[in-house]
């Protein structure tokens, strides 16, 4: 029997459902946090969890001490920096806006890369990334009642969008390190440093906090966010790549933001307007010619390769 068939989809979808769920949930727990303090509270409980499952997985946790650097730098870049900026963004842009921005990491991993030498960047790519940015636009500018609700509702989307740039320079700034250790072993240490950084930086604010006036709907979504997000969402993600392929993982990605919509729509009353939609199907789309343009570009790599040998 095949790895592919060994591995149960189902673990994948409940990734997705836990991820997708997560913009709604999220909001709850930013009702007795602020973004800073409850990231640093959900990676210090994660983080020894990740530890644990890399052990039971891999029988291995162990790195060199001149990677640590370079495992901090990540760990600085996409738990301390991007997950407090998501946070912020869940709390103040609507859940479809946040998860329809964030969709777009794609795009911006594919200029990253392509601007550090990692990959090219053909004219797909590059309409691609064009028709994915004007999408962004139409999903920024269009929406039920946007002038009426506010201007922390598009401060919400600005820090979307940046939070978003930054998840896609993750990718581009972990490829030295995955060619070293496995995507779950990466991740796990800069959860580890990332934790680090966002005590730190949350110290102050710490002993401030009147922690028996925090909701519990709060302390849920905080737990949710340590467990199915982190913990279990990770793990079964980053193994699912392992055992099927990234195409085919990352395929489930775009899923998330469906599921996101759905949850906002039934429990927050949200609803998009119809030149969202329009900017959901563009960006959808510009990712899809992002794809198409590497898979292009990798052939015609190939061949080349095959010719000179």
């Amino acid at each position: 029997m095949s790895e592919q068939k060994k591995y149960p989809e189902w673990i994948l979808w409940c990734v997705v459902l836990a991820w997708g769920a997560n913009y709604v949930i999220g909001k709850l727990g930013m009702i007795g946090f602020d973004p800073l303090t409850f990231s640093v509270l959900r990676f210090a409980g994660a983080t020894p969890i990740l530890f644990i499952l890399l052990y039971l997985l891999e029988k291995d946790i162990r790195v060199k001490l001149k990677d640590c650097i370079g495992l901090a730098v990540i760990g600085l870049v996409g738990i301390t920096i991007y997950q407090t900026l998501f946070m912020t963004t869940v709390k103040y842009a609507t859940a479809t806006n946040a998860s329809l921005l964030l969709a777009i990491s794609p795009v911006f991993t594919a200029i990253f890369a392509w601007m550090a030498g990692q990959e090219s960047l053909g004219i797909k790519g590059r309409w691609g990334s064009a028709l994915a940015f004007l999408g962004v636009t139409f999903v920024m500018l269009f929406g039920e009642n946007k002038l009426a609700m506010g201007s922390d509702v598009w401060f919400g989307d600005l820090i979307g969008l940046l939070s978003t740039s930054i998840w896609g320079f993750y990718p581009v700034l972990t490829k030295p390190m995955l060619a070293k250790y496995s995507a779950l072993k990466t991740v796990t240490y800069s959860a580890l440093f990332g934790t680090i950084f966002l005590f730190l930086a949350a110290l102050p604010r710490l002993s401030g906090i009147q922690w028996q006036g925090i909701p519990t709907v709060s302390w849920g979504s905080l737990l949710y966010s340590i467990g199915p997000v982190t913990a279990f969402g990770l793990v079964a993600w980053y193994h699912g790549i392992s055992k099927v392929g990234t195409n085919r993982v990352m395929a489930y990605m775009y899923l998330i933001p469906f599921v996101a919509v759905v949850t906002a729509v039934f429990f927050l009353g949200e609803r998009m307007h119809l030149l969202q939609i329009v900017g959901a199907v563009g960006i959808f789309m510009g990712i899809r010619l992002i794809k198409q343009d590497k898979e292009v570009i990798r052939e015609a790599q190939t061949n080349r390769t095959k010719s000179l040998a």
